[in-house]
């Protein structure tokens, strides 16, 4: 190579060195990463860093190619307030990886409130991961004592959801902590194809509404393989809902997985093809709960519980038609129950009562299956099964006994 071929060369690599230089400044992404802090973001735990999270947002949503990343860094907590991240996205695949701490502005410091904390919506082919270091912390605290615990006010609505994923397909959330959220830790609304695993959710067994899953509107939805303990339903699967499974999941303290509520105000609702398989239940308030208003409408469908443990249970097994309004006669309907399934559960229950259907006169709960189960008291007592308007059968050996049944298995 002559000499002005070597000139020509290095000049084209100082150009590009500079162009380089002229993108990280900028706050460009490297190779499809789009880190926080090139867009500002300083880590420090006060700072407020939403501007630097939304422009990161920005400019990897709308990168060009097969996909785009933006990095939280590890070993600093980013202050983040109210944010939408809002797509759809230029490229097919979007990651958010969580490797530091993102923490919610304590409730005294939001000037706008709004039914969540970080919003996703209507992103297609988002991926959430922590890589089991990343961690959501949601200052909850700073939110419940303000809380109606036990009251019908409109107040316990007004704390954000943590993670809200709404109108999005083909989501994956995995490795990663939520814990204290003001509400709802994760929320998955009118959203398809979601992959929720190995996630580790806490919150205070007497911290109001902190839902550690909750689904509505939404299908295909599958959540494996992740410890929940919170101070209400581990999971709760809600109206419009159907083709869920959960399994694999350590559940407690909190209120168990739930299908429900359904039916509240009248309401037609209907939840169908609900699988629920291999979850530990461990000094929890319910185990395997189904709830519904009274007066509602609509169906509540082809649901299993399989290969479930209770330790320490309150209520292993229940089905409540009259979930909070027992006392009002004026509404006579109900959300209609059927080909509801229990297979192969055990364990203990700290009441004596630890399987309870509860239905309506009205005919609604049919078709339920109990094969196999044996629940036993804690302290070494007996346990009954309560049976109300419930049409079941049973198969295999069944304890407590079900006493609406004339086959019922009982122990020999």
């Amino acid at each position: 190579m002559g000499i002005i071929g070597i000139l020509r060369t290095a000049i084209l690599l100082l150009v590009g060195l500079a162009w380089c230089g002229v993108l990280v400044a900028a706050g460009g992404g490297v190779d499809g990463v789009f880190n926080v802090e090139d867009y500002g973001a300083l880590g420090d735990g006060t700072t407020d860093d939403t501007k630097a999270f939304v422009d990161a947002w920005v400019a990897a949503c709308g990168a060009t190619g097969s996909s785009a990343t933006l990095l939280v860094p590890a070993e600093k907590s980013f202050l983040v307030g109210l944010t939408r991240f809002s797509g759809p996205c230029a490229s097919s695949r979007i990651t958010v990886q969580v490797l530091g701490t993102i923490t919610a502005p304590p409730a005294s410091a939001w000037s706008e409130k709004k039914n969540y904390w970080l919003l996703f919506y209507q992103v297609d082919g988002l991926t959430v991961t922590g890589n089991s270091t990343g961690l959501l912390d949601g200052s909850g605290v700073t939110w419940w004592s303000d809380k109606c615990k036990h009251s019908d006010d409109d107040c316990v609505t007004k704390a954000p959801t943590a993670l809200l994923v709404m109108n999005c397909t083909g989501v994956e959330l995995s490795q990663f902590s939520s814990k204290d959220s003001p509400q709802m830790h994760i929320g998955l609304s009118m959203s398809g194809k979601v992959n929720v695993t190995q996630l580790t959710i806490t919150a205070p067994e007497d911290s109001p509404n902190t839902d550690g899953i909750h689904v509505d509107r939404s299908e295909d939805v599958h959540i494996t393989g992740s410890t929940i303990g919170t101070g209400d339903d581990c999971i709760s699967i809600g109206p419009g809902s159907r083709f869920v499974t959960v399994d694999g999941i350590v559940c407690g303290p909190g209120h168990g997985v739930s299908v429900g509520s359904l039916g509240r105000d009248g309401a037609n609702e209907s939840v169908e093809y609900i699988d629920v398989r291999n979850v530990q239940f461990i000094n929890t308030t319910n185990g395997a709960r189904i709830k519904t208003w009274r007066g509602g409408r609509g169906y509540a469908k082809s649901i299993s519980f399989t290969n479930i443990n209770f330790t320490n249970v309150d209520h292993p097994v229940i089905i409540n038609q009259f979930y909070e309004d027992r006392q009002d006669v004026s509404n006579t309907g109900a959300v209609a129950l059927s080909n509801i399934t229990y297979t192969n559960l055990n364990g203990t229950s700290t009441r004596k009562t630890a399987v309870d259907f509860d239905c309506s006169k009205n005919g609604s709960c049919m078709d339920i299956h109990v094969n196999s189960v044996a629940i036993t008291a804690a302290d070494g007592g007996a346990t009954v099964a309560r049976c109300q308007n419930a049409d079941v059968d049973t198969s295999g050996f069944v304890y407590p006994k079900i006493p609406c049944v004339a086959n019922a298995a009982s122990p020999s």
